[in-house]
């Protein structure tokens, strides 16, 4: 099960921080999972959020400023804000990258197309949205940049639903990588993965494996999720290991 640091190593440092990502390479995870939001001249900022209150304190939002004046305002730890030209240039030859678009504007997936699809290293990054307008886009003019679904039920509404939405997302983006909430892998999802050739990476959310982890990764493991999009991606590392040599040695 391949891990992959949810915004970081977000439980060690703050969140789409320099911090947090030089943790998640540090402690072996596979691949960063990042947010990007557009600047107002047209830049991918690394942030979750609009607003820039939550990581800087400052009620400002990143769709009205610029580049130099975003160079100006420091992250809580007094990290420059991230921007995703510099993150693909220093992290890509570490550690893949799963590049989460906010919003469904082809502007911004234009701008992440613009640094990833002519990237020598581009194999090693995924772009993912749960809105299908980037991803058609990319698509239609960036097609040699892999891209992901991000899927909770509360993207859908009748009549997609259940195991149909996927199927249906996926068609209409173009792609066989599923990113799946925790709650939505079972069997069922998995038996349709094997049989339709999707990879399923699975995200839970900021506080979902604060209760009983390691129960949960059991689960998914047990499924054979292929990756987890994980708050704890030093822990799940570990677990890992230690898991395999659990199974090696019943095994022996």
């Amino acid at each position: 099960m391949l891990v992959i640091a949810h915004r970081g190593a977000n439980k060690e440092a703050l969140e789409n921080s320099w911090s947090a990502f030089a943790k998640a390479v540090e402690c072996g995870a596979q691949r960063i999972e990042l947010d990007v939001q557009l600047s107002k001249d047209g830049h991918a900022v690394i942030m979750h959020d609009d607003d820039l209150f939550k990581t800087t304190g400052h009620r400002l939002h990143i769709s009205q400023l610029e580049r130099s004046e975003l160079r100006t305002i420091k992250l809580r730890n007094g990290e420059p804000l991230p921007f995703l030209d510099e993150v693909v240039e220093r992290l890509l030859p570490q550690i893949e990258l799963n590049i989460e678009i906010k919003g469904e504007s082809e502007r911004l997936a234009a701008v992440v197309a613009s640094l990833v699809a002519k990237n020598p290293r581009r194999e090693r990054v995924i772009v993912s949205c749960f809105q299908a307008p980037p991803l058609i886009w990319l698509r239609r003019n960036a097609p040699e940049v892999q891209r992901a679904c991000l899927w909770s039920l509360d993207t859908y509404s009748w009549p997609f639903f259940a195991t149909l939405a996927p199927t249906v997302f996926l068609e209409i983006a173009g792609t066989n990588i599923l990113h799946p909430h925790t709650s939505l892998v079972d069997y069922n999802l998995m038996d349709q993965a094997a049989a339709r050739n999707w990879r399923v990476y699975a995200w839970a959310e900021m506080v979902g494996e604060d209760h009983d982890r390691e129960g949960l990764w059991t689960t998914l493991k047990t499924f054979g999720l292929h990756g987890l999009c994980t708050n704890y991606p030093r822990e799940l590392t570990q677990w890992l290991k230690e898991s395999a040599a659990y199974d090696q040695l019943i095994h022996d």
